[in-house]
């Protein structure tokens, strides 16, 4: 990532600032709308949106808002799986066997 607070155009940014799609090419313009428009899920409900900024007409985005936009996504991601594997170590075999399951 660029460590830059410089404006660039979203195009911009999906093309050179943003991880490519596992073949290769650079997501989509509707996935970086998306991102910013619905967001990503986070915790308990909440969205995560990438922070736009409007020079004039044109939305443009910085590295700082694409970093900040990340973290918080895998912080939630992580937080859901670390949320996941207590729930499941919360289970016991009197648990199992009352629902049926053992």
């Amino acid at each position: 990532m660029v460590v830059s607070d410089e404006l660039v155009t979203l195009d911009y940014a999906r093309k050179h600032l943003i991880p490519r799609r596992s073949d290769g090419k650079p997501v989509n313009p509707s996935t970086v709308w998306r991102w910013i428009r619905k967001g990503l899920e986070g915790l308990d409900g909440d969205r995560i949106k990438l922070a736009v900024t409007y020079a004039g007409s044109r939305p443009c985005v910085t590295a700082e808002a694409l970093n900040k936009f990340f973290a918080a996504v895998t912080d939630a991601k992580l937080e859901r799986h670390r949320r996941v594997l207590e729930l499941r170590s919360d289970v016991t075999e009197v648990d199992l066997q009352s629902a049926g399951l053992l």
